[in-house]
C-alpha cells in the first residue's frame, strides 16, 4: 500500500482546503492533525497546546455561535511563544497567517486613536471612508484570527470595544453603521503583565480551575483586567520560561525559516554553532525568542546570500578551529571544507 505521507504536500493542500469553499462549509477540525501542525512549531509548551487543539476542536463544531469561535488569553514571560501560536493557529485554520489581525496594544493606547483605529472615523472625519483595520477586513472575510498584542497596554476604550466584541460577536463600523460579525473568528489576547506574581501564585497547583481562578484574582485586583472581561475570556493558559534545550530546537527551527527565506535548505547546523548562537541570546535573555532571530539572522544570512548567489540550494554550517562561522554546499561538503 502507497505511503499516504509521501504522496502529496500536505501542508500545501490542508491550506488549499482550508482557503476553499469545501472548508467554509466544514464544522470539524481534526485535533490530531491540528496538534501535529502545532507540535511541529511551537517549542516547551506541550500542555497548552494539547488543551489549545481540545478547545478550538470542541468550540469549532458549534452549530450556531453568537461569539467568536473562541477567546484566548496568553500570559506569560516574553518570547515564550505567545505570539507564535497565534500565527501557526492562524495558518492551519485559516489557510494562511496572512489571515491574522494583528493590533500591537501599545499603539492603542491613546484615546483619539484607540476606537477610531479599530472601528473607523466618525462620518465626515478624514478617512472615514476607509473603515476601521479591525471592522472592515472582517466585512471582507470573517474567517480569521485577531490578535491583541500585550493587551495591558490598550486604553480602556479599547476593553469597551472587546466585551462587545466577545460577548456579542459583533461590532459596528463608526462611518458606515456596517456591522461586523466576528462569530467565525478566534480571539486571541496576549501579555506579559504580572508574569512572575502569576508564576509565583500558581505555583505548586495542579487544578486548572483552581491556577484559573488565582490568575484571574490576580489580575483583575491589580487593575490589569477588568472583571467583566476575564468573564468574556474562554481560557486562560500560562506559557512556562524556555529551557536551554527547547530553545536550541527553536533556534533550528528559526535556522531553517532564515534559509526558506532565501530559497535555500539548510541541511545541518553543528551543535558547537547552536550552541554559540544560544550564549548569544542568553546575554539579552530578557527580549526572549524575539532577539534569538535577530541574532540567527546576523550569524547565518550573508553566508546565506553568498551561497544563494553562487546557485547553492542545500547548505549545512560548521565551526572552524578559531570559531569563524562556515557556510559549505551541503552536497559538497569534503571540497567545501578543503577551499577554506
Amino acid at each position: 500500500m502507497s505511503d499516504l505521507n509521501k504522496m502529496t504536500d500536505w501542508e500545501k493542500l490542508r491550506a488549499l482546503v482550508s482557503d476553499s469553499k469545501l472548508e467554509s462549509k466544514s464544522r470539524t477540525v481534526d485535533e490530531k492533525l491540528l496538534l501535529e501542525f502545532l507540535q511541529a512549531r511551537i517549542k516547551g509548551q506541550d500542555e497548552i497546546i494539547a488543551d489549545v487543539a481540545r478547545v478550538i476542536r470542541l468550540s469549532w463544531e458549534k452549530q450556531q455561535r453568537t461569539r467568536p469561535i473562541c477567546s484566548l488569553l496568553l500570559l506569560g514571560p516574553t518570547g515564550t511563544g505567545k505570539t507564535e501560536l497565534a500565527k501557526v493557529l492562524a495558518e492551519y485554520l485559516y489557510g494562511d497567517a496572512k489571515d491574522m489581525l494583528r493590533f500591537d496594544c501599545s499603539e492603542l493606547s491613546n484615546p483619539d486613536m484607540a476606537k477610531s483605529r479599530l472601528t473607523g472615523s466618525s462620518s465626515g472625519y478624514k478617512d472615514s471612508e476607509s473603515g476601521g483595520q479591525l471592522t472592515r477586513p472582517i466585512m471582507a472575510n470573517p474567517r480569521r484570527l485577531i490578535l491583541f498584542d500585550e493587551i495591558e497596554k490598550a486604553h480602556p476604550l479599547v476593553f469597551d470595544l472587546l466585551l462587545q466584541l466577545m460577548g456579542d460577536g459583533r461590532l459596528t463600523e463608526q462611518s458606515t453603521g456596517r456591522t461586523a460579525d466576528f462569530t467565525q473568528s478566534i480571539v486571541v489576547l496576549t501579555s506579559n503583565a504580572l508574569a512572575d506574581e502569576v508564576g509565583k501564585a500558581t505555583e505548586g497547583m495542579t487544578d486548572y480551575r483552581e491556577i484559573l481562578n488565582a490568575i484571574k484574582t490576580l489580575l483583575s485586583e491589580s487593575g490589569v483586567f477588568r472583571a467583566e472581561i476575564m468573564g468574556r475570556i474562554d481560557k486562560v493558559y500560562l506559557f512556562k520560561p524556555l529551557t536551554g534545550m527547547i530553545v536550541a530546537e527553536i533556534a533550528l527551527l528559526k535556522i531553517a525559516a532564515l534559509g526558506k527565506d532565501y530559497g535555500m535548505t539548510v541541511e545541518f547546523v553543528a551543535p558547537e554553532l547552536l550552541l554559540k548562537a544560544l550564549e548569544a541570546n542568553l546575554k539579552v535573555s530578557r527580549f526572549g525568542i524575539r532577539e534569538l532571530e535577530r541574532i540567527i539572522f546576523d550569524f547565518f544570512a550573508e553566508q546565506l546570500v553568498a551561497m544563494r548567489d553562487r546557485k547553492v540550494k542545500t547548505v549545512s554550517f560548521r565551526l572552524d578551529p578559531d570559531g569563524k562561522i562556515v557556510c559549505y554546499p551541503a552536497e559538497k561538503p569534503e571540497q567545501s571544507q578543503a577551499g577554506n
